[in-house]
């Protein structure tokens, strides 16, 4: 064979094992086939507060939800399947029907029960949900669709927009900085993310050696008191645990002991509802430590334990870093994670899902004060859910006021549709500096063009991945890689 065959063989077999959009169709369908339904199990109860006559406990349930195939109900009412290519034509959006299974349940008795509609979800073309999936090139042609089309975006109202990738720092994952801050010399933070909970952590190292926690409320409370609020009232061991033998570190835990003299749990408990200004310190501040300290490892009494020795593990890091003058490389790639479609669609349906839920109880509970029970599909609205999706998706404009998420394909030529749909944006603002994020690192290497970033305000923020790089697919099982971990020597801390 000539020279160069061989690459463009493997080259042309990897393209079509990845896909050049494989990472947005995969993870759209992770979206649909499990975060869907995770999304309505965490909101499946609803409780009227005005209740049927004559019951005492009534809840309304919500079971599973599927998602059909794009269709479009017509003038004279005949709803049939539609393609992509008619959607454009047609200015239409390229969506399919939602149901969700809804039971009433009045004294532990189901009473009620019916599959409801509950709005439409825009679809992506080539996904599994779209009527193009398994169509070979002829019956593509015949549907009037380019057989080469990669797929990976949306239709909305006749226009093909994409849902960007986008790069973030890692969740649940330690970074430790050198501050410029006046009386703060080193840092650590935790941006911890369990589901639809988000709470940044920072451990701060004062000019005196005194650690700080800060988290929701709390600002600036003793590291040492909220760790003897966590059951680890045993000084001797503690400064043990944390220091590892390390005279320098032992000193710094020994001043923070004498600085903060708390001796039980219940009056650090006290101490830190006090800074909350609680009436009610003690149930106030255990609150707060269940619900928001460390959300990932638990948001219950059980897993307090679990929280000490995770904050007693990141002083000991902290203290060893700021001893060596070290800083964790937040650049390095590790310390990034890439979010497509299941990322933003989550906290979008989330969003609003939870306002249908609102609507829902009120349509109920405004039925009940007429004297009659609405059937399920009476108290759901679809246009609400629907509407909602389609503005965000049209518009970019997404939840908790960022904008950009969708962007019109470009379509000028094939090689820039292909750059399009690999493009990774930052979510840092691109009229600051930033110098090192806008760097190229070594980690990029392999996985981002090195060459390829526009000129100007965005230079280094928007990347493109590299044509053979590949994004791990979401709903990775875990507890295999932590038994992995285990078996090459790791240890639950």
């Amino acid at each position: 064979m000539k020279d160069g065959v061989y690459e463009e063989i493997l080259l042309d077999s990897a393209i079509k094992s990845i896909g050049i959009a494989g990472h947005h169709i995969s993870s759209f369908e992770y979206f649909v086939d499990t975060n869907l339904q995770k999304i309505i199990d965490s909101e499946s109860i609803i409780e009227p507060v005005i209740k049927p006559y004559g019951v005492e406990d009534f809840k309304i349930k919500l079971g599973k939800i599927t998602v059909g195939k794009p269709d479009i109900l017509e003038a004279d009412s005949i709803v049939r399947p539609i393609m992509p290519m008619e959607a454009r034509i047609r200015d239409l959006t390229y969506d399919a029907p939602m149901m969700l299974g809804v039971s009433y349940i009045a004294d532990k008795k189901v009473v009620a029960e019916e599959e409801v509609f509950i709005g439409r979800l825009p679809v992506m073309v080539k996904s599994k949900y779209c009527n193009l999936y398994g169509l070979s090139d002829e019956e593509l042609l015949k549907a009037k669709e380019d057989p080469k089309d990669p797929g990976g975006y949306f239709i909305i109202s006749g226009t093909e927009r994409i849902i960007i990738t986008t790069e973030d720092l890692a969740p649940n994952n330690i970074l430790i900085s050198r501050e410029n801050q006046e009386g703060v010399s080193y840092s650590a933070k935790i941006f911890a993310d369990a589901d639809s909970i988000k709470v940044p952590h920072t451990i701060q190292l004062s000019d005196s050696n005194l650690l700080y926690l800060t988290f929701g409320k709390l600002k600036k409370i003793s590291l040492v008191v909220m760790l003897k609020a966590l059951g680890f009232t045993n000084e001797n061991q503690l400064i043990k645990e944390i220091s590892k033998g390390d005279d320098d570190i032992e000193n710094t835990i020994s001043i923070n002991m004498t600085a903060f003299d708390v001796n039980t749990e219940k009056e650090a408990l006290e101490l830190i509802g006090k800074s909350l200004h609680s009436v009610h310190a003690k149930d106030t501040a255990e609150k707060n430590i269940d619900s928001l300290l460390l959300p990932f490892l638990g948001r219950d009494q059980d897993s307090r334990k679990t929280k000490g020795e995770y904050l007693i593990y990141v002083t000991s890091m902290l203290l060893k870093y700021a001893m060596e003058k070290r800083e964790v490389d937040k650049d390095h790639y590790s310390n990034k994670r890439l979010h497509s479609e299941n990322y933003n669609l989550d906290m979008l349906f989330r969003f609003i899902f939870r306002r249908v839920l609102n609507d829902a109880k009120y349509n109920f509970e405004r039925g009940i004060k007429k004297d009659r029970v609405p059937p399920p599909k009476y108290i759901f609205t679809s246009d609400q859910l629907t509407a909602k999706i389609r503005s965000s998706m049209a518009t970019g404009q997404w939840v908790g006021g960022r904008v950009g998420i969708t962007q019109h394909l470009d379509r000028r030529s094939f090689p820039s549709t292909i750059s399009h749909l690999r493009k990774v944006e930052s979510l840092l603002t691109s009229n600051r500096e930033n110098f090192r994020a806008r760097d190229l690192h070594g980690t990029h290497f392999g996985r981002f063009c090195a060459i390829e970033t526009p000129e100007g305000q965005k230079i280094g923020l928007t990347k493109n991945l590299a044509i053979l790089s590949e994004i791990s697919p979401d709903g990775l099982d875990s507890d295999k890689v932590i038994e992995k971990l285990k078996k090459i020597g790791a240890k639950i801390i």
